[in-house]
Formats: C-alpha cells, sequence, structure tokens
C-alpha cells in the first residue's frame, strides 16, 4: 500500500489567483479592506528602500530578500482565527462572516504580484509564507511557512538583522505588537526570471508611483469602509532614522455620530442569518480631507464631500428572499446590502448640485 491521493500544486494554485487579481492599485485596495474588516482605524503604506544587514538571518537564502520592500501597517492586531484564516486560499474563515467584505481569503494573495516571500508582525508572532520552498529552513509543500514567537523565544537574540526591518510604525519586536505590519519584498528583475510565481518585478520607483495612483483614488476608496479612517503614505529612504510622509487622507471630524453611520451594517448583520425583517435605509454626510506632503502640491489640502446613503434589503423583498435561501439551503451567509455615494460640489447645498455619483453593493 503507498500513499496517493489528489494534492493541490500550491505555486499554480497562486498563479491561477494572480490571473483573477490584477496588478496595480488593486493589491493595496485589498490590504485597506482586510485591514477595514479587522477593525482597524488606520493603514500606513511604506516604500522601504533600504538594505538591511544579512549576516544573521534564520537561512542564508533569505540574504536576497533584505533589500527593498513595501510595508503595510494597520493598527488591528491579528486573532487566532485571523492566522487561520490568512494561512487557506479561497477556504477563509470570513466565509460565514457577511460583515467582513473580504471573507473569501483570495485577495490577500495577490500580493505576491510583488513578492516571492511575504511576512508580517502580529501580536507577538512573526510570520513567514515560501510557496516555493526555497528560502526558508525545513519546510515542505504541505508547510510552507513559519511562525516564530519572537517575544519567548530567542529568535531576536539570535537573528537580529533578520528582525530588524520590522522596526517600524512602533514595533520594537522586544515586546507584542498591538498592530500588524507587513512585510513585502520586491522582486528583483533577476528573481523574477526563475520565479515560479510571477516573472513581474518590481523597483522602489515602480511602488512609488503606486502610491502615488492610489493617492488619487484613494478618496472613493474610501467612501464605504466601515472602520478605517485614516490612510497614510510614506517613503523611507536609505540612510533615513524614519520614514518621510508623503500623502495623507482621513475622515474629517470623525465623530460617534460619523462612526455610528459608518458601522451601520455591522450591527445588522452581526448575528442575523440573512437579511432584516424590514428595510432599512439610513442617510448621511462624509467628509474626507487628502493632502500632499512632497513634490509640486506639497502642502495641498482638499476637503471632498459626499452624501451617502445606504440601505439592507428585507427578507420579504427578492433579494432578501434569495439571500434567506441561500443559507437554509448552502449555509452561506448573504446579506443584500448597497450603498450609494453622491459627491457635493463645494458651497452648494447637496440638494441643489451634486458632482459624480458612486455606487457600492455586495451580497
Amino acid at each position: 500500500m503507498e500513499d496517493f491521493g489528489q494534492k493541490v500544486d500550491l505555486t499554480q494554485r497562486i498563479r491561477e489567483v494572480l490571473l483573477n487579481y490584477p496588478e496595480g492599485t488593486t493589491i493595496l485596495k485589498e490590504m485597506i479592506q482586510n485591514a477595514d474588516d479587522a477593525g482597524a482605524s488606520q493603514v500606513c503604506f511604506c516604500v522601504d528602500r533600504r538594505r538591511h544587514a544579512v549576516d544573521s538571518l534564520v537561512s542564508p537564502p533569505l540574504a536576497q530578500w533584505q533589500g527593498p520592500a513595501l510595508l503595510a501597517y494597520n493598527n488591528a492586531a491579528f486573532t487566532e482565527e485571523d492566522f487561520q484564516s490568512i494561512s487557506r486560499i479561497g477556504d477563509s474563515k470570513k466565509r460565514g462572516q457577511a460583515w467582513k467584505t473580504g471573507r473569501f481569503g483570495i485577495g490577500f494573495n495577490s500580493v505576491y504580484h510583488l513578492s516571492d516571500l511575504p511576512s508580517f508582525v502580529s501580536g507577538s508572532h512573526v510570520v513567514f509564507f515560501d510557496p516555493q520552498c526555497q528560502f526558508l529552513p525545513s519546510i515542505s509543500s504541505l508547510n510552507p511557512g513559519k511562525r516564530i514567537d519572537f517575544v519567548t523565544s530567542t529568535a531576536l537574540e539570535n537573528f537580529p538583522d533578520q528582525f530588524s526591518p520590522y522596526c517600524a510604525f512602533g514595533c520594537d519586536m522586544r515586546r507584542p505588537f498591538g498592530g500588524t505590519l507587513f512585510r513585502f519584498p520586491l522582486r528583483s528583475a533577476e528573481q523574477a526570471a526563475t520565479s515560479k510565481l510571477s516573472k513581474q518585478s518590481y523597483t522602489s520607483t515602480d511602488m512609488l508611483e503606486l502610491l502615488r495612483d492610489l493617492y488619487h483614488e484613494i478618496v472613493q476608496v474610501m467612501l464605504f469602509l466601515k472602520n478605517v479612517e485614516r490612510v497614510e503614505f510614506y517613503e523611507w529612504s536609505a540612510g533615513s532614522s524614519s520614514p518621510t510622509l508623503l500623502y495623507s487622507c482621513a475622515v474629517r471630524l470623525p465623530t460617534s455620530e460619523i462612526r455610528s453611520h459608518r458601522q451601520l451594517f455591522l450591527r445588522l448583520s452581526k448575528g442575523k442569518d440573512a437579511a432584516a425583517s424590514e428595510e432599512t435605509k439610513d442617510v448621511f454626510r462624509l467628509e474626507l480631507v487628502t493632502k500632499a506632503y512632497t513634490g509640486a502640491d506639497s502642502g495641498k489640502e482638499s476637503l471632498s464631500s459626499f452624501l451617502i446613503s445606504q440601505a439592507m434589503g428585507s427578507s420579504a423583498s427578492r433579494i432578501g428572499a434569495l439571500a434567506t435561501n441561500a443559507f437554509k439551503s448552502y449555509g452561506l451567509r448573504l446579506l443584500p446590502w448597497a450603498s450609494v455615494a453622491a459627491s457635493i460640489l463645494p458651497g452648494k447645498e447637496w440638494r441643489s448640485k451634486v458632482a459624480r455619483f458612486a455606487s457600492f453593493r455586495f451580497l
């Protein structure tokens, strides 16, 4: 008798995911959405141009990933359930949590467009993913990664160079970190030539252009979020002791009333199997402030005002009946929720003049 059965080639599965998730700002938007699902109020992206020391690493092959990277920080720490979800592809524990937009667990894997070795720090753990099983020690196709408790182990003492890149945004790698910091070392042209995941390479300059592109879209990205109130963009130059703020976007005056409106969907959906018995409607005004701190627009601040209308369909409606049947028949928690935002021109009453519309909807 011999072992036999169906197997999944992880690198092939990741390539399939990348085909369905385009490059560009979509990758960063996925990170923002995941942070929002986790309850974070702040998200920061940083292009880290530095090259870190390679004298004390967990494994010698990791030296090639100590160069330029994209850092993505948010101020929500991982739960154990989050650790389990991120270790799956297409089988996230968000599936049963209808209030989480990114609940299917595939979007995070779009980061493989950028890197072959994504990693992150949260709580007392640092996690490395190595789907090609080429860089980390003692791994296999069954367990293509490592999770290290850097607080209780001697890892930091033994491998200081390995963990120094994570000392950013309040993380010192000496005590549990109250947020989450992802690090995506950028795939070079040489690494892309042999990668089983992607033949696309990225430079620090490419990433700065990507951040600038997202900055121009960030107002629309933040319109329908539930928790994130501020997004910042940084550059960390070689030789600098700290990163430089480039751009920001924030909810203006995030009062308890504004937060209550933005989180209405959370309150309506948690604990419910399908649509509400009666249709629920809500209207509120949201103002977002963007600011540039560098370049020709340095010091420029813009205020964008929107009227947002959001609603939950009733269980008596056709779409509500569909959601109810999906739960009864398949255990899927689908909720008929929709939002629309109308941009209000400066100095105008919203009833008399709006500039453009944006809509959002998902089941």
